[in-house]
């Protein structure tokens, strides 16, 4: 029996695709002058800010790229960042069925609190696991380990919801049930690639798995 989800929040509980497209737009506009590539940026999704930008701008001052690349995030959140279809009404009937439920992130904690404020669904969630929390990050499975602990759940009855594969590795690895979002470019790709038995269309399709 289910009885705990937790979420990525990126391309899961928000569209926040757009806006970190564009993100890494800007940064690469002010800082090597060149556009980037978009598919490129898709394949680091999921993956920790920090490690994306100080391996793909080493040639420039960390705290100098994240600052841009954060100014232009704060700027643009309101106007180009929404919660998926249904979203809402998900965590409302998770909540009404005492589900517990929790984030696990790769985004920095200071944004991913800003954004779950700002979006209005920090209410829905008991905790919240950020990049900051950790030592290993996903695909690594103490992100999971810890937002388990944290929640007193096991793996056996948690689902992990995600749209990326450092989700899908990071629930496996974990011994957690993965749920992928079915919304996504790659996920008929990652469904195939790691054998995910359940896919969403949309996110309340997650009350067919509780």
């Amino acid at each position: 029996m289910i009885d705990t989800v937790i979420f990525d929040f990126d391309g899961t509980l928000a569209d926040t695709s757009q806006i970190v497209i564009n993100s890494f737009r800007h940064i690469y506009s002010v800082f090597r002058n060149e556009d980037c590539d978009e598919d490129y940026v898709m394949t680091t999704f999921g993956e920790p800010l920090a490690l994306t930008l100080k391996r793909d701008f080493s040639e420039h001052d960390f705290e100098d790229v994240i600052t841009c690349y954060r100014d232009y995030q704060i700027k643009t959140f309101n106007d180009e960042v929404k919660l998926f279809e249904t979203v809402i009404e998900a965590l409302d009937y998770l909540k009404s069925k005492d589900i517990k439920m929790g984030i696990a992130t790769s985004r920095l904690r200071k944004s991913t609190l800003d954004a779950v404020e700002a979006l209005n669904i920090k209410k829905y969630f008991d905790v919240i696991i950020t990049a900051e929390d950790v030592e290993k990050h996903k695909p690594d499975k103490e992100p999971l380990i810890k937002t388990m602990e944290l929640l007193n759940s096991k793996a056996d009855s948690t689902l992990y919801v995600g749209d990326s594969k450092f989700d899908m590795e990071c629930a496996i690895n974990s011994d957690v049930i993965p749920v992928l979002c079915g919304w996504h470019k790659l996920s008929e790709e990652l469904k195939n690639q790691y054998n995910i038995k359940y896919v969403l269309d949309k996110m309340i399709d997650i009350k067919d798995i509780v």
